[in-house]
């Protein structure tokens, strides 16, 4: 009889383990990058919302290193259990399995995607004392003096570097390109003239006040936080357009409920007005949609950034 109600009992145990709540523990949300920048302020924007949502706290973890790679492996090699999440973007699942040979991760197949939250177009800037007041200028300035055209990024491979470089193929222009240790050195160096132009997501402060001359946005559309500067295809390159994104990301084997109502739960986030308008400001557009739709988009972007590599020559250190 006892042995039929130990038995009776763990029978009885697995279903009840089975249909344990979640989340029933505080949620990690990996942010691959120091804290400060995009990235982080996106984490810390949807981190409260999602707490408020699930009813846990949800704790933001800054792992970064490897242009996001570290933060990703470690989220990669996590319990699929729902209680870890990746704030993860272009370098992490389209640049860095183009430009490094031995990723300690596998972009699709150790992730699920959830959500893809962002995308973000970046600003082409020149020095207001350049060679170049808009972009068919600095275009013919790059094919008349290829050897004094420069232009910065915030280092080799990185979306500012290969957004410069599909300018380059769209447009015949010609220059040297100088990678920096982060975008606020880069800009610096442009803003004292040492450097002839740059594309970077955080020149937004420096455009408005004059600083810099902004020639073009790099998305399909205009920017509402600059809404007077065209798009680099108005301005003269046809076809053009470049956009850096971020998604959020679930270990491979997280149960399907679970990515389901983290889906809903963020499309409400990126739908409500008053965040909208929050990123709209930092030129920041939100996206939302379905995990099969996030995972297509990855997938293409996967293709357009191996191409990007393969022209720009650029290789990890």
């Amino acid at each position: 009889m006892l042995v039929a109600a130990f038995a009776a009992a763990g029978l009885w145990a697995v279903p009840a383990a089975a249909q344990a709540p979640w989340p029933s523990k505080p949620i990690r949300l990996v942010v691959p990058y120091p804290a400060g920048g995009n990235v982080d302020l996106l984490g810390r924007l949807i981190g409260p919302k999602l707490s408020e949502a699930l009813g846990q706290p949800v704790v933001i973890d800054n792992k970064p290193g490897a242009a996001g790679a570290i933060g990703t492996a470690d989220a990669a090699h996590a319990e699929p259990d729902g209680h870890t999440l990746l704030l993860g973007d272009i370098a992490t699942h389209a640049i860095n399995p183009a430009l490094q040979d031995k990723l300690s991760y596998r972009p699709m197949e150790d992730f699920t995607p959830v959500i893809r939250l962002t995308s973000v177009s970046l600003l082409l800037v020149v020095n207001p004392k350049g060679p170049a007041k808009d972009l068919a200028e600095l275009i013919a300035f790059g094919k008349a003096n290829p050897d004094k055209l420069t232009y910065a990024s915030a280092g080799l491979g990185t979306p500012q570097h290969l957004a410069f470089e599909l300018l380059k193929a769209k447009t015949g222009m010609l220059g040297t390109h100088v990678p920096y240790r982060g975008s606020a050195p880069a800009i610096n160096d442009l803003v004292a003239g040492h450097v002839t132009a740059m594309i970077d997501g955080t020149a937004v402060p420096m455009a408005r006040e004059g600083a810099l001359r902004a020639l073009g946005v790099t998305g399909a559309k205009r920017s509402a936080a600059l809404p007077d500067v065209p798009t680099i295809a108005e301005a003269g390159a046809p076809g053009y357009e470049f956009a850096s994104w971020h998604g959020l990301f679930v270990p491979a084997k997280t149960p399907a409920a679970i990515v389901e109502r983290l889906n809903a739960e963020l499309n409400k986030v990126v739908a409500d007005p008053a965040v909208r308008e929050r990123m709209a400001a930092l030129n920041i557009d939100l996206v939302g949609g379905t995990p099969a739709a996030f995972g297509d988009f990855i997938k293409a972007e996967a293709g357009k950034i191996a191409e990007l590599v393969r022209i720009s020559g650029a290789k990890a250190n």
